[in-house]
C-alpha cells in the first residue's frame, strides 16, 4: 500500500464520529480514503454532523506523519481496512475499525479463530479451564483470540503458546503499551510467536472506556467465543453479546451454582449458549478439523506415553488390549493419556474400543 493512501486512512481514523461510520460502506461509496476526503464535509452533513465537522476542521497531517514514524520505531505495522492483511471476518462486521495496528507475526487468516475470555479474578478452576481450552484448541489448529487481561485471558494465551499454537491479543491500549505491567513476558512472547492487535493510536494509555469497544474486535475476529468464568456484570458477557450480534457462536463453561464468579456463564447457558466441558465440544460445533488432517501444517512434537501410543498405531487401528500389550502402559494410565490425546486430535476412538491415529 502506498504511503499517501496510508496517510489518508490514518487521517480518517482520527476523525470524530468515525466509530459510527462503516469503513466498508464508505469505501464502497467513494472508492478510496482519498476520495472520501475529496467529497468534503457536505457529503456527510446529513448522516453525521460530528463526522462532517471533524472532516472540515481536520488539520492534523503532522500527527499522521508522527504516527507512522512511531509505528516504524516500534516495529508496528499499520494495516488499513482494505489491506490484504486486514482479517476478513472482522472486515465483514457492521462496525469494523478503519485500521489495525499489529505487532509480531502476520495474522494467520487460514486458522479458524476462537475467542476465550473470562473474568480478571478467576478461581483456580477458571484459570485451569481457560489454559486447558487454549492449549487443546491450539493443538487442534485453532487461532486463540483474547484480550491479554489478567486472569482468564492471560491463561488462554499461555495455554495456546504452551501448545506451540498461534494466539492474537487484542489490546485496549496502543499496541506499544504493555498492560497490565506484570504481563511484560507474555507480551514479548506473543510478539514473537503470535500477534498483538489494537485499533488505538500508538501510546494510547489503558483508559477504561477503551476496553468495552475493544471487545467487538475480539468477537469480530472469531468464529465463536468461549466464556470461561464471569460474573453477571462482566466485560466477557459484553463480548458474548457482541458475538451474537455478529452471528457468531457463543459457548460457556458451567460453574458451581453458588459461585458468583460463574453466575454470568451459568446465565448464558440458561439463555441458550452452548455448554462446554472440553475443547472437543467447541471444535465439533465450529467444525474445526484438527491440523493433522489438513496436511499442510507441522507435525507436533509428541513425547512420553503419547509417543508410545502413536507408534503403536502406526500400522492402523488397534484395540485397547493390543495397545496395552504393545506399549506396556497400565490400563488406568492409558485411559487418561488416550482421553487427552482424543481432545488434542491425535487419536480417535472407534466403536469397540478401537483406536486410530489422526495424523
Amino acid at each position: 500500500m502506498g504511503r499517501k493512501r496510508l496517510e489518508y486512512w490514518l487521517a480518517l481514523s482520527m476523525l470524530k464520529g468515525i466509530e459510527r461510520m462503516n469503513a466498508g460502506t464508505l469505501l464502497e461509496t467513494f472508492g478510496s480514503p482519498e476520495e472520501i476526503f475529496a467529497a468534503g464535509a457536505k457529503a456527510f452533513a446529513g448522516s453525521s454532523a460530528a463526522f462532517a465537522r471533524s472532516m472540515k476542521e481536520f488539520d492534523a497531517w503532522d500527527r499522521v506523519e508522527k504516527e507512522i514514524e512511531s509505528a516504524g520505531k516500534h516495529n508496528v505495522r499499520i494495516v488499513p481496512f482494505d489491506d490484504p492483511g486486514f482479517p476478513a471476518l472482522l472486515r465483514k462486521t457492521f462496525d469494523p475499525p478503519c485500521l489495525l495496528y499489529m505487532k509480531g507475526n502476520e495474522y494467520r487468516e487460514e486458522l479458524p479463530a476462537v475467542a476465550i475470555v473470562g473474568t480478571r479474578h478467576p478461581s483456580h478452576y477458571g484459570l485451569r479451564m481457560a489454559e486447558t481450552l487454549g492449549s487443546e484448541l491450539a493443538c487442534s489448529g485453532a487461532l486463540i483470540v483474547s484480550g491479554m487481561a489478567r486472569g482468564c485471558d492471560t491463561a488462554a494465551h499461555k495455554g495456546a503458546l504452551s501448545a506451540g499454537g498461534f494466539t492474537a491479543a487484542v489490546l485496549g491500549t496502543g499496541v506499544d503499551k504493555i498492560y497490565p505491567g506484570e504481563s511484560k513476558k507474555l507480551y514479548e512472547e506473543i510478539a514473537e510467536k503470535g500477534v498483538l492487535i489494537s485499533e488505538y493510536p500508538m501510546s494510547t494509555p489503558p483508559l477504561p472506556y477503551n476496553f468495552p469497544r475493544r471487545n467487538r474486535i475480539i468477537s469480530g475476529l472469531s468464529l465463536g467465543v468461549v466464556v470461561v468464568e464471569a460474573p453477571q456484570r462482566s466485560g466477557s458477557l459484553m463480548t458474548a453479546r457482541l458475538s451474537l450480534e455478529y452471528g457468531r457462536d457463543v459457548f460457556a463453561v458451567p460453574g458451581q451454582a453458588t459461585s458468583v464468579k460463574s453466575s454470568g456463564t451459568n446465565k448464558l447457558i440458561k439463555e441458550g449458549a452452548a455448554l462446554v466441558e472440553n475443547a472437543a465440544d467447541v471444535a465439533a460445533a465450529l467444525s474445526i478439523i484438527p491440523y493433522r488432517q489438513a496436511g499442510n501444517r507441522e507435525r507436533p512434537v509428541v513425547e512420553g506415553d503419547e509417543a508410545l501410543f502413536l507408534d503403536a498405531l502406526e500400522d492402523g487401528p488397534m484395540h485397547i488390549e493390543g495397545l496395552l500389550e504393545r506399549t506396556g502402559v497400565s490400563a488406568a494410565r492409558a485411559a487418561t493419556v488416550l482421553l487427552d490425546m482424543e481432545l488434542k486430535g491425535y487419536v480417535e476412538q472407534k466403536p469397540g474400543k478401537q483406536f486410530v491415529r489422526r495424523f
